[in-house]
């Protein structure tokens, strides 16, 4: 049964070879598509960018994959928020403006940006693609900043108010700590390697090289030492036993014994050098850990549906204002930011973040409506609050977060053996020296070479190199890691835990009979896209997909919508349009696209599974990883989409509100979960599972929480996520058993005294340079490999080797 279910997978897998990839993104085609892209958004711009000339983007992208575009980019947006901020800027004698901006992704971005900047007669632009920011400056009266930013964004990409910074630039901070401690150590070095060439005591200047080095060692003791001291001293206090905490030990070490021996004039103590360059190479090395994380971080924009005001009587009033009685006002698209009383004849919402079904309902005057339901009709929605903000559900699954990162306590036993072991080393190394030679400055100098060159130098240096690797090829896949820990949670991940509507399946019902949109012609075609592209519902954003958006519209006149009835408009030409729900006799069809009445097109929409799906769970499954399903949507819908997938009836879940959610991943995590969803319904469920993470769509805010998110529409990233992860343990566990060897061989070469100043300063880059060496060697067959449609990557027998679509 095995071999047979191994073939299985081999066949499945294999089958996956013959998946096109979109020529603007690079990720998979889904099998509905036939035009070579995988949405309407990326064959726009793809059209584009020909058409204006424009192609040497592809160049500059040199292979790179890129997001899709996201559907939203092409859509009507709401530019009010604009307005104030251009008035702001034109009260300035340069008027210039920062706002933030999603979708970059590669030099070619910038170079786009910059040639349509220029060619409107811009003054400036600069784009920031690690902070994810966009500045420009004009001339007053002589630029359209509006008309600028619309062209943007049909380009792709999405551009917003500048982000506010809730708490400081860790990113920044690092580096300007570790820019001046490499200073310092350029200094100690400097000043410290005339004694190692031989330089008389009583040279004239032999004082005040000392002083300089000292100086150095004490303002990098002070400006980088103090932050590996505060984070271990912070986790000693919580009764943790941080990787800081052996590498405060070094520092603390090392210059106290450097300060004595200047003091004292013995040499052999003096490690000035050391101290400051051992620092500037742990500030780097945790800055590099850092700042792809914090550069994830900073890549996407806040939901526009989670506004942080409503309005009350045409004025922005702030939630923390609003209260039970209240009358006001949400914009199309937004949420309902606590539950309330619908105050007008009709409209159309979803539940899609409360329960997970993309349906449309439809309320009438005075039914209730929750918290979370987002307002897609075309107008503003106008309700009563029944309850203040700070009791909302929304609030609460916004404000949901993990109690703080979860301890390893491996690697805290670990650390416990081995500060035990250093101390007792040094201590006993210095007491023979003492006892049995009679040497107290000996034994004194024993001791410190052995706390220095213990210090997990190589370790501090190679495991940030190995996360950013690993993140850069993470990348290349369509994931970003916003989690430093992100690594070892993979490694130890054994249950998959998915939620349905907008993860497993596609964001929007897909159109099942696209032939019935190929057979209209070109009027038929763009009468339909004026009527479905500034709609929310899901039927509209669906055919929007399917049909794609245009240069010029052909259209100018107004769209109705009839809640619950459909959407209408009439041309030029006197011709009335509309889409609407079926007659009672056409129930195959879930929309009509009539003419004057007369139908011209019906159309079937149905849950579609994201491109390699089943050939995913199938190679986790045989990989003896569990895949759950965890579902708010209808028992009938969770149990097709579980049948597809070939899950047995206890691994899925359906009519789950988001407590149940979070209780049965409770339930099931052993520090192995992973869970991935997309909705506020799942926000619990996140902050309980090990590792999470969540795919960057339409309607969706969890991105900003989970340990990762990925882009494109495929779920063929899993599998190659988890041999990454792998690749970065073994990278590491390589790294751990040469530091293990090295310490061994320092540690005895300290003991018999043989370890100077010198040799410390020597030894310590030499270890690291070997580390990251060993580290780059272990990666370095991963990145040979090119990201093509026959990629190599798992044998069926060894998880080894089966092409398959990057």
């Amino acid at each position: 049964m095995a071999a047979e279910r191994r073939d299985a997978v081999c066949e499945r897998v294999l089958a996956m070879s013959s998946l096109t990839i979109c020529q603007h993104c690079g990720t998979p085609v889904p099998p509905q598509r036939s035009d070579g892209f995988c949405c309407a958004g990326c064959a726009f711009v793809f059209d584009m960018l020909h058409s204006e000339g424009m192609e040497h983007f592809y160049q500059l992208r040199a292979g790179q994959p890129l997001a899709p575009v996201a559907a939203q980019a092409l859509r009507e947006q709401d530019w009010s928020w604009l307005s104030p901020l251009i008035s702001k800027a034109n009260e300035l004698e340069q008027p210039e403006l920062a706002l933030s901006i999603q979708g970059l992704s590669c030099i070619g971005c910038i170079w786009l940006i910059e040639r349509l900047f220029t060619r409107r007669g811009g003054t400036r632009v600069m784009v920031d693609i690690t902070r994810g920011e966009i500045t420009f400056s004009w001339t007053k009266g002589a630029f359209e900043v509006e008309g600028f930013l619309r062209e943007v964004q049909q380009f792709g990409y999405l551009v917003g108010p500048r982000r506010k910074q809730n708490s400081p630039d860790v990113d920044r901070s690092l580096a300007r700590r570790a820019g001046a401690c490499g200073a310092f150590a350029m200094n100690a070095m400097a000043f410290s390697l005339p004694a190692y060439f031989g330089m008389p005591e009583d040279f004239v200047f032999a004082h005040w090289f000392d002083l300089i080095a000292a100086a150095s060692a004490t303002l990098a003791l002070f400006v980088g030492g103090s932050y590996f001291a505060e984070r271990s001293w912070r986790a000693l206090q919580a009764g943790v036993l941080h990787i800081d905490t052996p590498i405060t030990l070094g520092i603390i070490a090392a210059y106290l014994g450097s300060i004595g021996g200047w003091v004292a004039g013995i040499g052999g103590l003096k490690y000035f050098d050391f101290v400051a360059m051992f620092i500037f190479l742990m500030l780097g090395g945790r800055w590099l850990q850092q700042a792809a994380v914090a550069r994830n971080r900073r890549r996407l924009l806040r939901d526009p549906s989670l506004s942080e005001t409503v309005l009350v009587d045409g004025k922005a009033v702030e939630l923390n204002d609003l209260q039970p009685g209240m009358s006001f006002e949400i914009k199309p698209g937004q949420a309902l930011p606590v539950a309330a009383e619908l105050a007008q004849p009709a409209a159309s919402v979803s539940l899609e973040w409360i329960n997970g079904e993309s349906e449309a309902l439809e309320r009438t005057l005075g039914q209730l409506l929750p918290s979370g339901a987002l307002n897609i009709t075309a107008r503003n929605l106008s309700a009563t609050a029944l309850e203040p903000w700070a009791d909302s559900t929304l609030r609460r699954l916004l404000e949901a977060r993990r109690t703080g990162d979860q301890r390893d306590l491996r690697l805290e036993k670990l650390l416990r053996w081995y500060l035990a072991v250093v101390v007792l080393v040094g201590v006993l190394g210095a007491l023979w020296w003492w006892l049995v030679k009679g040497d107290g400055v000996g034994a004194l100098q024993v001791m410190i070479s052995i706390f220095v060159v213990s210090c997990p130098c190589a370790l501090g240096v190679a495991a940030p190199f190995a996360d950013d690797l690993a993140a850069s090829h993470a990348e290349r896949l369509g994931v970003f890691v916003r989690s430093i820990g992100l690594w070892k949670k993979l490694a130890r991940v054994r249950k998959f835990i998915f939620d349905k509507t907008g993860t497993l399946t596609m964001e929007h019902p897909v159109l099942e009979n696209a032939e019935a949109l190929h057979a209209l012609n070109a009027e038929q075609r763009s009468a339909l896209r004026h009527l479905v592209s500034g709609n929310l519902h899901p039927v509209s954003r669906s055919l929007f997909d399917a049909v794609g958006p245009e240069r010029m519209g052909s259209h100018s006149q107004p769209v109705e919508e009839v809640a619950g009835q459909g959407l209408a408009f009439t041309d030029h030409a006197g011709q009335h349009w509309s889409l609407q729900r079926p007659d009672v006799e056409r129930p195959q069809v879930d929309a009509e696209f009539r003419c004057d009445g007369q139908l011209v097109a019906g159309f079937r929409f149905a849950d579609k599974l994201r491109p390699e799906t089943r050939e995913e769970v199938l190679k986790l499954q045989q990989r003896h990883g569990r895949v759950i399903i965890l579902s708010g949507d209808r028992e009938a819908k969770v149990a097709s989409v579980a049948q597809q997938l070939g899950l047995p009836r206890e691994d899925w879940h359906h009519s789950l509100k988001p407590d149940d959610k979070a209780h049965v991943v409770a339930a099931l995590d052993e520090q192995d979960t992973l869970y991935v969803g997309d909705g506020a319904n799942d926000s619990l469920a996140f902050d309980a599972a090990a590792c999470n993470a969540s795919p960057v769509g339409g309607r969706s805010f969890l991105e900003h929480k989970a340990d990762f998110y990925f882009l494109g529409h495929s779920m063929g990233f899993v599998t190659r996520l988890l041999h990454l992860a792998r690749l970065h343990r073994r990278a590491v566990h390589r790294v751990f058993a040469f530091a293990l060897l090295y310490n061994i061989a320092t540690v005895i070469a300290g003991l018999h005294g043989d370890l100077s100043p010198l040799a410390a300063a020597i030894l310590m880059p030499l270890s690291s340079v070997a580390t990251l060496s060993l580290v780059g060697f272990t990666f370095r067959k991963q990145a040979s490999r090119k990201m093509t449609a026959q990629e190599p990557l798992a044998d069926c027998q060894t998880g080894v080797g089966v092409p398959r679509i990057v």
